[in-house]
């Protein structure tokens, strides 16, 4: 986060500007109602204020680093109360040595510079947490403003995501093929065929009706996914096999919906399409308090001729996942001989104070 007193020049002659109006008043109280000469009424103020301006810009460093929703509050206190009191430490010790040496004749302003000391402390301590108030006012309104950006991300993300979901979820050629298998299995064996129609309304209800800005449970994700992988089965038949291996605690999980489809249509366009052999598609999910974690495995033909594809649809659940969760790396993928893994960690949105993921 860039120092809030030099983001532009705006911000400079703001904090600067201030500096001297209060050097104006300091030094018009020392003039016109202490009476001290000009000369030291001028450097009086001068040297005090410029030194506690410098100590200002300082003190920013030390609210950044030291924010109550980062640190213990006592954590927070503590370090301000060591700054505080080294800053006016050399702020009153530097001040002081300077106006001595350059007024060393004046005895009369001596005694009251020295006896001036706990009042400048007083002072001192009121511009300090002045400064600090602002800076923490500044630091709140920025993380607001990140955070009203990320959800307008995740509000434009999200429209995106559920138009793509009727153009691409529903994938127009997964459609076609379904209804020309139902056509063919009318003919062949018409309860298949019935219930393949059935399987396909539901799938096409879940895919349409769910409302992609809410969490669904993992249960209701696997019984479109697995309605769908049936419906894949009656065209590839056992050149396809598919199984799950599932925690019990999984099933109660919040996920977002339509979430796994575009994995499992991954696992058919690159390993089912073209490969010659049978082709397993495997899946584990365990979880506990903290998070869920899902592996899937699916086999291919590494000499087959890859289908060309852009990427957009794991990026597009990387940044998903990003802005819902508030975290990265959840979702990883990896190559070993003729076997693509896809891992995904989705942590509790119930316990979210269980554990941070990175």
């Amino acid at each position: 986060m860039v120092h809030p007193v030099f983001i532009d020049k705006k911000s400079v002659s703001v904090y600067f500007g201030l500096w001297i109006l209060i050097m104006g008043v300091h030094f018009s109280i020392y003039y016109f109602a202490y009476l001290f000469p000009i000369e030291i009424s001028l450097a009086d103020s001068l040297v005090f204020n410029s030194i506690f301006c410098g100590i200002g810009i300082t003190l920013w460093y030390v609210a950044r680093y030291s924010t109550p929703d980062q640190k213990n509050i006592g954590n927070v206190i503590l370090n301000h109360l060591a700054f505080l009191t080294i800053s006016l430490v050399v702020w009153t010790g530097a001040s002081y040595t300077i106006l001595s040496v350059l007024f060393q004749d004046d005895k009369n302003y001596l005694t009251f510079l020295l006896n001036s000391i706990p009042n400048r402390i007083f002072s001192g301590s009121v511009f300090y947490v002045l400064l600090a108030l602002a800076y923490y006012f500044y630091i709140y309104y920025q993380n607001f403003q990140e955070k009203i950006k990320s959800e307008s991300r995740l509000r434009e993300l999200l429209k995106e995501t559920e138009l793509n979901m009727l153009k691409s979820q529903i994938n127009p050629h997964f459609l076609f093929n379904s209804l020309n298998s139902i056509s063919s299995l009318t003919i062949t064996n018409p309860e298949k065929a019935r219930e393949m129609v059935i399987k396909l309304s539901d799938f096409l209800r879940y895919s349409v009706s769910s409302n992609i800005n809410q969490f669904t449970t993992f249960s209701n994700e696997i019984a479109n996914i697995k309605r769908y992988l049936e419906i894949e089965k009656v065209r590839f038949g056992d050149k396809l096999q598919f199984s799950f291996n599932l925690d019990e605690r999984c099933q109660n999980y919040k996920i977002p919906p339509m979430l796994l489809q575009p994995l499992f249509e991954n696992a058919i366009k690159h390993g089912v399409y073209e490969s010659t052999e049978q082709v397993n598609i495997t899946m584990d999910c365990n979880s506990d308090d903290c998070c869920m974690e899902i592996k899937i495995r699916n086999d291919f033909d590494p000499n087959a001729h890859a289908r060309k594809g852009t990427g957009l649809g794991l990026n597009n659940i990387r940044e998903r996942l990003r802005l819902l969760y508030h975290a990265k790396q959840l979702l990883k993928t990896s190559v070993e001989g003729n076997k693509f893994f896809v891992y995904l960690t989705l942590p509790n949105i119930d316990k979210p104070e269980k554990k941070s993921i990175q």
